[in-house]
């Protein structure tokens, strides 16, 4: 391999790995994708979608795992799932008999999951190209959810913000004062469904929206583009980046939800509202 092809290779290496894993992973030496080893903690993610010979696998499911660093691929057209490996640039296929399912929706692969491999997969532009048994796959960014969403049109674009949402508990005590106090409030998150910072903290929001359900609190979701600079609902309220949730009490601008308040949301709000 000359020194050429050699930077090619490894710069295939990282794009795919920018495309398939959280970036914060990229830094971690340690890889559980070893021989003998349980691969766990494959979530599912609304962050991709697959197509086949030229059209998109509505029922498809991808699930990523942080700790294994791969990406499992499940639809009814693939013979067996599909186990992809950016750091090893493989294609792997799954053996159904070692998929375990945990109680969270979440699938832990047993030591040893594969039984035959498929061509490396390659890179083209922002999606990832593998064959399985002859026939192109792509794996492709999905579009981000943009304008005012329901929360169950969030929960079906990105399975991972119900899953997370489920594990959130905000205080009780908080949220009984927030049920119970008076004022006309009104909470506006701008978020993005491609923001990995959006994937960790919102879901939390969407939670305490759900526990404050017939209270005089009203909770509106904002989804945004990449790039959102020329949105009109974002140039109105000067939202320059995302997660950011801005709070209107008697159609007042209060204060805003940014930084550390997505920790503890409830208690945030609860400071904003006074």
């Amino acid at each position: 391999m000359n020194v050429t092809t050699d930077r090619m290779t490894r710069r295939m290496a990282r794009v795919a790995a920018s495309l398939l894993i959280p970036m914060m992973l990229l830094g971690s030496t340690t890889l559980l994708a070893q021989a003998g080893e349980r691969l766990p903690g494959f979530l599912q993610t609304g962050d991709y979608l697959i197509e086949m010979e030229g059209g998109v696998v509505d029922d498809a499911r991808v699930y990523r795992s942080q700790a294994a660093q791969a990406v499992l691929v499940i639809a009814p057209d693939l013979e067996a799932p599909i186990l992809i490996r950016p750091r090893f640039r493989t294609v792997e296929k799954v053996s159904l008999l070692k998929m375990a399912e945990n109680g969270d929706g979440s699938i832990d692969l047993l030591p040893d999951p594969t039984y035959a491999s498929e061509p490396a997969f390659r890179v083209e532009g922002v999606e990832v190209v593998f064959e399985v048994d002859g026939r192109d796959v792509r794996l492709k960014p999905k579009p981000a959810l943009v304008g005012f969403q329901p929360p169950a049109s969030i929960y079906e674009h990105s399975p991972e913000y119900e899953q997370r949402a489920s594990y959130y508990q905000p205080s009780a005590e908080i949220v009984e004062a927030l049920r119970a106090q008076g004022k006309s409030v009104r909470v506006q998150i701008f978020f993005g469904t491609w923001c990995p910072a959006c994937g960790q903290t919102v879901p939390g929001i969407l939670k305490l929206a759900e526990q404050t359900q017939g209270s005089k609190i009203e909770f509106a979701f904002y989804g945004l583009a990449r790039e959102f600079s020329g949105d009109a609902e974002a140039r109105r309220l000067g939202i320059k980046s995302v997660p950011t949730g801005v709070v209107f009490v008697d159609d007042k601008e209060v204060g805003r939800l940014t930084g550390n308040d997505w920790r503890r949301p409830e208690s945030a709000l609860q400071k904003l509202i006074g």
